[in-house]
């Protein structure tokens, strides 16, 4: 690695901790800088647009990419059999650190900017149009395809707060593979009835 990536990557690392720690609006440009101990001028050359250009970096790099998840399911043969690997995948990286970036995202939209708003929508979009391009495959309209993408945003968001973020896993006895066969069932029968 170049002593330049090397520079980029202490500052994105910087601005994701001061980020998380402070909150996005009561960060500054000049902390980020003096937290990893180079200039403003530095930081402002490997992110011309200043700290807008590491909140998307910090949503690109660090908020989890679940395109991989879905990537990851594309030799499956059936809609039943996509969901399992889908949502064991989640649930194999839904675990604490995800958690809390996605909290942290979600605690701090409220202070963004509408412009960065739309980083994060463009991020989940591309997200979500895989799941249901992967979806498609298995019903027969585009409708069925978003609704059951919608519905495994909806439980895996769900799963994270409630399993994860409020520890739920460790005070109740669930069987989360039971949950996730239970869940593919469900979403298979949905998809039938709509054939």
């Amino acid at each position: 690695m170049t002593g330049r990536e090397n520079r980029r990557d202490q500052i994105l690392e910087a601005a994701t901790r001061l980020f998380m720690q402070q909150g996005y609006a009561a960060t500054s440009v000049r902390e980020i800088a003096e937290a990893v101990g180079c200039t403003e001028a530095a930081l402002y050359y490997h992110f011309k647009d200043g700290k807008r250009a590491l909140l998307q970096a910090v949503v690109e790099e660090n908020i989890p990419d679940l395109i991989r998840t879905v990537e990851r399911c594309q030799e499956v043969e059936s809609l039943r059999a996509f969901i399992v690997c889908f949502a064991r995948g989640l649930a194999h990286k839904a675990r604490r650190d995800m958690v809390t970036k996605l909290r942290w995202l979600s605690s701090e939209f409220h202070n963004l900017s509408v412009e960065e708003h739309v980083l994060i929508y463009a991020k989940h979009t591309r997200f979500r149009e895989a799941l249901a391009r992967s979806v498609r495959r298995f019903v027969s309209t585009d409708v069925d395809a978003e609704h059951i993408a919608w519905l495994l945003v909806f439980v895996m968001f769900g799963y994270g707060q409630l399993m994860i973020t409020m520890g739920m896993a460790s005070a109740v006895d669930f069987d989360e593979d039971g949950f996730i066969e239970r869940l593919a069932d469900t979403l298979v029968a949905f998809a039938e009835r709509n054939t």
